[in-house]
């Protein structure tokens, strides 16, 4: 009987599980294309390129983005848009 109550609670566990994992770099930059062609999506105002810096290392920190699609927005200018409520990226927009 304890083993059944066991495993009921492993597998209850396992499915209130949330998993979280970084965006990868093959993952924000095809979001980077796809929100790049929809109007309205993001603001056309230039950024600094210190804010985009900032925003994009505040990112990786928060474990956002991976490395390799940290140093990629920083090559190519794309930073990623967090939802300040679910703490998801929202978007990733051309700086």
């Amino acid at each position: 009987m304890m083993i059944k109550t066991l495993a009921l609670a492993g597998v209850l566990s396992l499915l209130s599980f949330e998993s979280f994992a970084a965006m990868d770099l093959a993952t924000y930059s095809d979001r980077a294309r796809i929100d790049a062609e929809m109007p309205g999506r993001c603001v056309y105002r230039p950024i600094p390129y210190q804010e985009l810096k900032m925003r994009i290392d505040w990112a990786f920190h928060q474990g956002l983005i991976t490395e390799r699609a940290a140093w990629w927005s920083k090559a190519y200018g794309y930073y990623p848009v967090v939802d300040m409520f679910s703490q998801n990226i929202a978007a990733v927009c051309k700086g």
